[in-house]
């Protein structure tokens, strides 16, 4: 195994972990990967999350990584460790489409997951239309 590969499996594992405590029930963590990744599931017109890190070819994946990174450093720079650890969940999942480490598997599903659940918590409402009956007055 590179060394590459070994820096995302430290990096998905300490992310594991902290999605599995308390850490990702985080308001602010979810409002974060549920904002972007709604975003970007609507602006490249796919079915969700799992979808577009499918189909992006090399020059969308880029712009994401790139988009992430400035994220990430910003949200660093301020101070603000919660949507610094949502941008950094999901960079490693879009990353991870480049994994071929089986054991990985469960941890990349259940990161993906994790992401479509707060894509779903951020995701407008459907409009209900309420109508009412024409009234039967008297003519």
């Amino acid at each position: 195994m590179d060394e590459r590969d070994m820096i995302f499996r430290q990096r998905l594992v300490a992310l594991m972990s902290a999605l599995n405590s308390t850490e990702g029930r985080d308001p602010t963590l979810r409002r974060t990967v549920g904002g972007y990744a709604y975003k970007m599931v609507k602006q490249a017109g796919a079915k969700n999350w799992t979808d577009l890190k499918a189909r992006a070819d090399a020059g969308t994946y880029d712009s994401m990584l790139k988009l992430f990174t400035q994220q990430g450093e910003a949200f660093h720079e301020s101070g603000d460790k919660a949507a610094a650890r949502g941008i950094e969940a999901l960079a490693l999942s879009l990353v991870a489409r480049h994994q071929k480490q089986p054991d990985l598997y469960p941890g990349v599903g259940f990161l993906d997951r994790f992401i479509e659940g707060c894509a779903a918590l951020v995701k407008p409402a459907a409009k209900v239309v309420v109508s009412t009956p024409p009234s039967r007055g008297k003519h």
